[in-house]
C-alpha cells in the first residue's frame, strides 16, 4: 500500500509522513516511510545517474531568482525522477507487503505547471505515467499565512520566483501557494483524496489520529499487520 502525503511547501508532509509511518509501525504494521528524493536502487550505475539527475533538480547551491530554461525543461525532468521512483517500488518484492508512507506525490508537480505554464492537468498527468499511483492520497490543507511561519527559510520556487511573484517574500509566497493549494484541491475533490485541515491550532498527532482512522475506515490493512506476517519491518 503507497499513501502520499500532499500539500503546499510549509504544509508539514515530510514531518507527517514521517510520524505516520513511525504510529504505523507502533500499531504492529509492517510500514516506513520513503524520502520521494532520496532513492537507490543498489546499482552503481542506477544509482549514479539517480544522483545526477537528483543535483539538477534538487541543487545544494540552492536556486536563482528566475528560471531561464523553463517549465517543459524540469518538467520532464521531474517526470523522469518519479518513474524512477515508480520503478523502484514495482521492482521491490516486498512492496506489495508493506504499508509505505512517501512526502509528496506527481500531483504538486502537476499543480505547480498547470498553474505556471497553464498546461491541461489531463496532459501533466500523461507525463507521469509510470510514476508510482498511491492508494491514498492524504492533502494536508492549511493557509498559507500560517505555514509561512512553520518555517524560517524557503527557496525561491516555493515563493513564487520563478512565476513571476515579486516583492515583499511573505506576500509573495501566500500568494503563489493559494493558487497551488487550489488546483490541489480540486484535484482532491476530482480524485478522492482525504483533506485534513489544520490551522494554528492543529497538533500534528490530530492530523496522523486523522488519517489513521480513515485508513482503519476506508482501506484493509490488516494483511501488513505483523501478526498475520513472517517476516519483520526492517
Amino acid at each position: 500500500m503507497l499513501i502520499a502525503i500532499e500539500g503546499i511547501d510549509g504544509a508539514g508532509k515530510t514531518h507527517i509522513a514521517r510520524k505516520l509511518a513511525h504510529n504505523l509501525r507502533d500499531g504492529g504494521y509492517l510500514a516506513r516511510y520513503l524520502n520521494k528524493s532520496d532513492i537507490e536502487f543498489g546499482d552503481a550505475f542506477t544509482d549514479s545517474r539517480l544522483r545526477l539527475l537528483k543535483e539538477i533538480i534538487w541543487p545544494e547551491q540552492g536556486e536563482p531568482k528566475i528560471d531561464l530554461l523553463g517549465t517543459h525543461f524540469y518538467l520532464f525532468l521531474l517526470a523522469s525522477w518519479f518513474s524512477a521512483v515508480g520503478q523502484m517500488l514495482r521492482r521491490e518484492p516486498r512492496f506489495g507487503n508493506l504499508i509505505t508512507v512517501m512526502d509528496g506525490s506527481q500531483f504538486r508537480v502537476v499543480a505547480k505547471a498547470h498553474c505556471r505554464a497553464k498546461i491541461d492537468r489531463a496532459q501533466l498527468l500523461d507525463y507521469f505515467d509510470r510514476a508510482a499511483e498511491p492508494d491514498l492520497v492524504v492533502l494536508l490543507e492549511i493557509e498559507p499565512h500560517v505555514s509561512w511561519h512553520r518555517r524560517t527559510v524557503f527557496k525561491e520556487t516555493e515563493i513564487g520566483r520563478w512565476d513571476g511573484y515579486r516583492g515583499n517574500p511573505r506576500d509573495a509566497y501566500c500568494a503563489y501557494q493559494t493558487k497551488i493549494q487550489t488546483v490541489l484541491q480540486e484535484m482532491a475533490c476530482e480524485r478522492g483524496w482525504l483533506v485534513v485541515p489544520q490551522n494554528e491550532d492543529t497538533r500534528d498527532t490530530d492530523v496522523v489520529d486523522c488519517i489513521l482512522q480513515h485508513i482503519a475506515a476506508q482501506h484493509d490493512v490488516e494483511e501488513y499487520h505483523l501478526a498475520r506476517t513472517a517476516t519483520p519491518c526492517e
